[in-house]
């Protein structure tokens, strides 16, 4: 099913590009057929002259799909150059996993915009591409190669058993592992330790407060989030399951943080204390 005719592989257009108003939308997959049991890599580029701020993204994108769904997604956002030639570049990059065998569909995407300094709205739009997906392959229950094959069973029981004695003399000389921490229970100590050293410095406790959520929300979801804005992070968590009303709290704590973490206003004692609290409450209850 993997071989298609020339004219199917010529619709299968690998990547696109639109423009609109100094702002463009290019899109690739890096495949346009596909094993069932692998993964096709869409990527889609925003580019435009100019820094970093010159554009907001009101809300993440939600791209749909036929046959496929995200596995895992990352966004990044760099620029080169300066001053006038400064070219900034936001890429989304989203692994996809197929669902179904057939024709699978990546839908057009609805990107919204709003330029600074002037504030004026505008959308792009991807274009639709498609990814044929094979047959699933059959289990190869035959022969040798059977998984109620006599030499097989035989040779499985031989290295559990070597195994077993292997690890009960290792067990024997090694001491008792500390068990490992979850994302959750990671952070929480960590926010113990940053109350203790800087509650009463609030922009002390603010940066280490973004560096440890944004290490906890990469840790639990599996994302990239290194370099970025509480905008973009709030973009990258609305492609997991995480609930609205967490995403929103916790992504205001993080606007907060970066807010204060560089501001040279003075606040009311005790606030980082409070803070700590607040957070410490809320992800213990989580």
């Amino acid at each position: 099913m993997l071989r298609q005719t020339l004219s199917l592989g010529i619709l299968f257009l690998l990547a696109t590009s639109l423009r609109a108003d100094g702002i463009s939308v290019s899109q690739s997959i890096d495949k346009a057929e596909v094993e069932f049991e692998g993964v096709v890599h869409l990527e889609i580029e925003l580019t435009w002259q100019g820094p970093q701020s010159a554009y907001l993204f009101p809300k993440p994108l939600s791209p749909e799909f036929e046959g496929l769904k995200i596995q895992s997604f990352s966004t990044s956002v760099s620029s080169t150059g300066r001053g006038d030639s400064e070219i900034t570049s936001k890429k989304l990059k989203y692994t996809l996993a197929p669902t179904a065998s057939g024709l699978g569909t990546i839908h057009p995407v609805e990107i919204s915009y709003i330029t600074r300094p002037d504030s004026l709205p505008g959308q792009l739009f991807t274009e639709a591409m498609m990814v044929t997906i094979a047959e699933p392959k059959p289990a190869d229950l035959s022969g040798e190669n059977s998984a109620f094959s006599p030499v097989i069973i035989v040779a499985i029981f031989v290295l559990v058993a070597g195994g077993l004695v292997a690890g009960l003399l290792v067990i024997r000389g090694r001491k008792p592992q500390e068990p490992v921490k979850s994302p959750r229970e990671k952070f929480l100590e960590d926010l113990a330790e940053l109350k203790a050293t800087s509650a009463n410095d609030l922009k002390r406790f603010q940066t280490g407060l973004f560096r440890h959520m944004a290490a906890y929300l990469s840790a639990q979801y599996d994302l990239d989030l290194a370099n970025l804005s509480p905008g973009e992070i709030d973009e990258a968590l609305a492609q997991t399951d995480m609930a609205s009303a967490q995403r929103e709290k916790i992504t205001a704590w993080l606007a907060r943080a970066e807010r204060e973490r560089f501001s040279p206003a003075t606040v009311a004692p005790g606030e980082g204390i409070r803070l700590e609290a607040e957070i410490r409450e809320f992800f213990e209850k989580i």
